[in-house]
């Protein structure tokens, strides 16, 4: 694994990479709202010899936390810079949770870059941040700068990816949780984001919640490795 870190207007950017065989299928992670790239180990080990990268935009442990700049675009931003500095080919993007609008307006604004959309048990729209969300995100993540909670909460969303769907060229892969166990992604929902996407189909995991690799993280590794060589298939 080698770490890259990069300054977009002075704010610090992080991206993990794996190389892999350059002929393969690159996979880029985009992790959960502020989540680390450090936690796509598994799935990197998973697609060798793939080339993989993980993704670490502003807020995010290890990147920058500037008192201004918190709003979606500002995000957008960010994956696009990223993207371009690894000027990578075609390449699998994978997106979890409250990231999946941004993955969304990425690929139908740069069909041309994305093979392929894996979507992790979120809707198409992102919320305002409520009222008691800096509180609520203290407790969860204690790791996390006060800048980018404050940031956040006064400039970000809401943001609906929806009116894009239809320009969204490449095959998804929505993977959704179980509501009743935590999952962000009902069936409704899942529903109108395939019948909205020009090539795309669901996968439910039934017994896991928001976080679609527990219990069973094989379910879910043999689901993005699949995807992955239908992608490469598809050639």
């Amino acid at each position: 694994m080698e770490e890259r870190v990069f300054e977009r207007g002075g704010v610090r950017l992080r991206a993990l990479l794996w190389p892999g065989e350059p002929e393969r299928l690159p996979v880029v992670f985009l992790p959960g709202f502020l989540g680390p790239p450090e936690a796509y180990r598994a799935e990197a080990r998973a697609l060798a010899p793939h080339p993989v990268a993980a993704l670490g935009l502003r807020g995010s442990p290890g990147c920058g936390a500037p008192e201004r700049g918190w709003s979606v675009e500002d995000f957008l931003a960010d994956l696009v810079f990223l993207l371009e500095r690894r000027a990578i080919p075609p390449f699998l993007l994978s997106a979890y949770s409250s990231n999946v609008p941004l993955a969304l307006a990425y690929a139908a604004r740069h069909p041309e870059r994305v093979r392929g959309l894996l979507l992790i048990d979120y809707p198409a729209r992102v919320p305002r941040p409520g009222a008691d969300w800096v509180r609520r995100m203290r407790k969860a993540r204690p790791d996390l700068p006060e800048a980018a909670l404050l940031g956040i909460h006064a400039e970000f969303g809401p943001f609906d990816a929806g009116p894009l769907l239809s320009r969204v060229r490449a095959p998804v892969l929505l993977l959704r949780g179980n509501p009743e166990r935590g999952g962000l992604l009902d069936e409704g929902e899942a529903e109108a984001m395939r019948a909205a996407l020009p090539n795309a189909r669901v996968v439910a995991f039934p017994e896991s919640g928001h976080e679609v690799w527990d219990p069973d993280p094989g379910a879910y590794l043999e689901a993005l490795k699949g995807f992955v060589a239908e992608l490469e298939g598809g050639r």
